[in-house]
């Protein structure tokens, strides 16, 4: 017995880098898995590019390494070599046991790094990216970076069998190397009461939540034009959004156009928040007629907090809707089946949405409760880390 514990904890004891484009997205969506990294005696470190949330994650008692190359979504050959040069010296200097991954330049380039210094990584695929929801050039070159990066990597892991299927048929992901596993949500902080605790909102008017980063490819267009045709029938109700502006990238909508959709009536940016939850609490039904995700994190949101959803038949967005049973699907970029599940749902009695809710609910702690996904996360980590025989063609000595 006591050796084995000497064996855990000397895994235990390691150290592990999380790396990822924004301090954004590790407090967000990856804080669950840090805290688990941390309360099981790793030696976790964060990196990502320097922003506003850097403080949350300090004060939660991360150390953060700061990027300066990482330019999410430029392509721009030297500064991803800036990138690569950036990574090799953090790794180096780190000294890390095991480095996972999260986006697209971090799994790319990052995977690449961690091959010439020797250290065993994972790449954590959440989402394919605004490239692959287009054809053309840079699909084609994201497509042969990831197939050159992927083959350095000990495992990958993909949040929808549809993902994993793909890269595994086109040849840029090695079968056995490729794991399915969903992404999660914390149903504790994300439940029903907390609606309970806030003021019940003014207005009895139907209200329709998309939240999201404001682009093109989370089907913003088709909510806005579906807002425009259901409120010919029910001018009285409203439909909102939540995100902030990625000016970055190149799918984003410009304000302009986001105030001028505001001027016409149909619909009010609401900006950005921290805190999601007041503004699903006060949302009759929450909607993301994305083209494609990993998982929608939003939509695992809304339904731990009992919230009927409407997606699209989508890779990512159809595994969290059973139609007809906590939401309703619709195909993608079509904003006139869009409209009609709206008003399905508007025509629904008030007992059949408070079903709707609730089976959300359930089926969030069945299915996407991130403590068991976290578990199942942390027995991957703790087999490398046992299994792994570094390979230091560095020169740096561990």
């Amino acid at each position: 017995m006591r050796q084995n514990g000497d064996k855990r904890d000397r895994v235990q004891s390691k150290k592990i880098l999380i790396v990822s484009s924004t301090t954004q997205t590790l407090y967000n969506f990856r804080i669950g898995l840090l805290r688990a990294l941390r309360d099981n005696k790793f030696d976790v470190r964060a990196i990502a590019k320097r922003e506003e949330f850097d403080k949350k994650l300090e004060e939660e008692g991360f150390k953060c390494i700061f990027l300066q190359y990482l330019d999410r979504k430029g392509v721009n050959p030297i500064e991803d070599i800036k990138l690569m040069l950036e990574l090799r010296r953090i790794y180096r200097e780190e000294k890390p046991d095991l480095i996972i991954h999260y986006t697209i330049k971090p799994n790319i380039y990052g995977s690449i790094v961690s091959r010439f210094t020797g250290t065993t990584s994972f790449c954590m695929i959440t989402g394919l990216g605004y490239a692959f929801t287009k054809k053309g050039v840079l699909l084609k070159v994201v497509k042969l970076l990831y197939k050159i990066s992927l083959g350095f990597t000990k495992k990958i892991f993909f949040q929808n069998d549809d993902d994993r299927k793909l890269f595994i048929e086109e040849g840029i992901a090695p079968s056995d190397k490729s794991v399915l596993l969903s992404g999660g949500v914390d149903t504790e902080y994300f439940s029903p009461e907390v609606c309970r605790n806030l003021n019940k909102k003014n207005s009895n008017n139907l209200s329709f939540l998309l939240i999201a980063r404001m682009l093109w490819d989370k089907g913003i267009g088709e909510f806005v034009k579906a807002a425009g045709i259901v409120k010919k029938r029910f001018p009285d109700t409203e439909f909102q959004l939540l995100g902030f502006i990625d000016k970055g990238n190149p799918s984003v909508i410009p304000e302009d156009k986001i105030k001028d959709w505001e001027r016409e009536g149909l619909i009010k940016h609401l900006g950005s928040t921290d805190d999601v939850r007041p503004f699903i609490c006060k949302s009759s039904c929450v909607v993301l007629p994305s083209y494609r995700e990993g998982i929608p994190h939003s939509l695992l949101e809304a339904m731990a907090m009992a919230k009927p959803i409407i997606t699209t038949d989508s890779a990512g967005c159809k595994e969290v809707v059973e139609n007809g049973k906590n939401g309703f699907l619709v195909p993608v970029k079509d904003a006139e089946a869009l409209a009609s599940a709206i008003v399905r749902f508007i025509n629904l009695s008030e007992v059949r949405k408070i079903k709707m809710g609730e089976y959300s609910r359930e089926k969030a702690i069945k299915e996407f409760d991130e403590k068991p996904i976290i578990k199942i996360c942390l027995k991957h980590i703790e087999d490398a880390l046992r299994n792994t025989k570094f390979k230091n063609i560095s020169g740096v000595k561990r």
